[in-house]
């Protein structure tokens, strides 16, 4: 898979960046401690605003959707009772475990393996403008929507992108704000709320519909 192949790529020759493309951090920029310290207010933040939509009901299971080398993973399982980070490239992932081999409840697989069973809460972090083509980016939107158990939420899943083409190595697509919520209400779930999450697009938090 031509996907796979690029972020292997990239996670030989700048992991951390090719993560988090922020100004100044290219080549390297990142040190260890600052670049976890983000993931650790990403969530923070996240949950925060999911607390206040009353989800997720439970804190034991949670799946980082495009976990990358598990900057948002390892902050999730200081939260959640198990944290699962999922990805499509292996090198990203050998990067994640070494860099977690320290957090006990928290597992990483590759995403040709997705793991059983469902999820309270579901992160797709700056991941589905990554996707090949929009087709598929509805496809794994109905998916993560499938992940969370009924009284769980998805959180963050920023399918709009506002950042320009090219800013990236790896080349980005967008989906509208109308494509995304009738993507979402397909699947039988809800937009409970938006928020801008700047360069990332929107934020969406997700649930399903009550029955």
């Amino acid at each position: 898979m031509g996907q796979a192949r690029d972020w292997d790529d990239l996670a030989l020759v700048d992991p951390f960046w090719a993560v988090l493309a922020a100004d100044g951090k290219r080549g390297g920029g990142w040190e260890l401690s600052e670049f976890l310290s983000t993931g650790e207010a990403d969530v923070e933040q996240i949950l925060a605003t999911a607390t206040q939509l009353g989800r997720p009901s439970r804190r034991e299971r949670v799946l980082d959707f495009g976990c990358g080398v598990g900057r948002l993973t390892r902050a999730l399982a200081r939260r959640f009772d198990e944290a699962v980070g999922v990805d499509v490239s292996e090198r990203m992932l050998e990067h994640a475990r070494r860099l977690n081999a320290d957090t006990p409840n928290v597992t990483f697989t590759n995403a040709e393996h997705p793991p059983a069973g469902r999820f309270d809460f579901v992160v797709a972090n700056l991941v589905l403008q990554h996707l090949p083509s929009r087709a598929l980016a509805r496809v794994y939107i109905e998916r993560l929507v499938e992940a969370a158990r009924p009284d769980g939420l998805r959180g963050r899943v920023s399918a709009e992108r506002l950042q320009a083409a090219g800013f990236h190595p790896v080349r980005m697509l967008a989906l509208t704000e109308a494509d995304v919520r009738a993507t979402v209400d397909v699947a039988g779930a809800t937009v409970a709320h938006t928020e801008d999450a700047a360069a990332a697009g929107l934020r969406y938090y997700v649930h399903h519909r009550s029955p």
